[in-house]
């Protein structure tokens, strides 16, 4: 059982940590005071499941079911417009939106206290997420198991109230978890943090069978990289083993023929006038050492493509609506990621600013880079934007408020 230990509100004798009790206070309030502010906002832009289809035409707008079954529903672009007026994302304030209905609707004897400043927003909203998958009776059982004592509850005990309310409440969905779990597996290559030295973290999580194949495949890497005369560390050679294995796809074969190497494209910069200076890789938005472009280059199997400087002011254009390769190029490399206000995605489609059927051109200028959800939240919904010079956008949410969106050539 956690402890049920609390702060009194007492003066300290100590002036200026009484100071800091206080500024912790007044942020304490401040976040209950933003919850309310959005709850507000929601009361005016969500609905029931028995009105919500007289309020939207969800043809043109669908709803978001952002917290759990019995919570009321939210228009989409509305909610995109209460995500950056809380400085947030797309992503990150539909998620904060979502918990702060779950909590205001389906975890009541929570939010009481949250209010009076008895258990923190964010230690709230921890169980908001767990419980949004629960039926209502469920999240209403953790509601009222945790309520008492979550200002001293650890993470793993609200873990199990979760667990307890569904095994009880929703065996269904304990089992599909359960055979779910599996789904959890995932290779991921953190291209958003390369070093300077060209360094990237990777993390996994395999079946234990693929595991085993892989720390094999690594070891035997590791041994052939050091029968072949490498004095790296074992550690430096199983991740070169591990960058074999990528090339090759699934076969580790060191002693490959040449010009079957690399397929990936790294756009690298380098200054011609100042030959000393670390390049940069555009894929990345990262410099890069120049030792570490030599290394690259003179990779076994790495094939080498020198291409004409593509001009990012030059303005491309085509008279089909389908863009060209090189406008495609031009555009991404221009971009990098969706140019919605707050997003960074790179799974995009690209848009014309103004319409192709309303005599918008295909053309570098009149093209940008939009995520499927932004993408339909300005084909269908009330958002626009428009180019105020190439790689400046200027964006105008459905209740009047303007963003800029600059993505012109930048360099650390």
């Amino acid at each position: 059982m956690a402890s049920t230990h609390r702060t009194t509100r007492t003066s300290s004798s100590d002036p200026l940590l009484e100071s800091v009790r206080g500024a912790c206070l007044d942020i304490s309030r401040d976040e209950v005071n933003k919850l309310n502010a959005v709850l507000d906002w929601a009361a005016a832009h969500t609905a029931g499941d028995t009105e919500a289809a007289e309020l939207h035409d969800w043809n043109d707008e669908p709803p978001l079911q952002l917290a759990g079954a019995g919570a009321p529903v939210v228009a989409e672009y509305a909610a995109l417009d209460l995500a950056l007026s809380i400085g947030r994302s797309s992503d990150s304030g539909l998620a904060y939106l979502g918990k702060a209905l779950e909590l205001r609707y389906r975890l009541p004897r929570i939010y009481a206290r949250v209010v009076k400043l008895e258990i923190p927003v964010w230690l709230a909203f921890r169980v908001a997420e767990q419980t949004r998958p629960l039926p209502m009776e469920g999240a209403a059982a953790v509601d009222k198991a945790l309520a008492a004592f979550l200002h001293g509850c650890a993470f793993t005990q609200i873990d199990r109230a979760v667990d307890a309310a569904r095994d009880e409440h929703d065996p269904l969905e304990a089992e599909r978890r359960r055979q779910a779990a599996a789904e959890g597996r995932h290779a991921d290559v953190y291209l958003d943090g390369v070093s300077t030295s060209g360094t990237v973290e990777v993390s996994a999580t395999l079946d234990l069978a693929d595991a085993l194949d892989l720390e094999a495949a690594l070891k035997s890497g590791a041994q052939q990289l050091a029968d072949l005369g490498s004095t790296e560390t074992l550690n430096v050679r199983r991740s070169q083993a591990l960058g074999e294995m990528g090339r090759h796809q699934l076969a580790l074969d060191l002693n490959s023929t040449p010009g079957s190497g690399r397929g990936v494209t790294l756009y690298v910069h380098l200054d011609a006038e100042a030959a000393d200076r670390p390049g940069f890789v555009d894929n990345t938005w990262s410099p890069v050492l120049l030792e570490q472009i030599r290394q690259w280059c003179q990779t076994a199997g790495t094939k080498m493509t020198v291409k004409p400087v593509i001009d990012l002011n030059s303005n491309l254009s085509t008279e089909a609506y389908r863009p060209t390769e090189a406008i495609r190029e031009q555009v991404r490399l221009r971009d990098g990621t969706c140019v919605f206000p707050g997003c960074h995605r790179r799974h995009v489609d690209l848009d014309h600013i103004i319409p192709f059927d309303a005599g918008g051109p295909t053309s570098v200028e009149n093209l940008a880079m939009l995520c499927r959800r932004h993408h339909r939240a300005k084909t269908h919904g009330t958002w626009r934007y428009r180019v105020v010079e190439p790689g400046l956008y200027e964006w105008t949410s459905p209740t009047g408020i303007t963003y800029l969106v600059d993505r012109r050539r930048r360099r650390p």
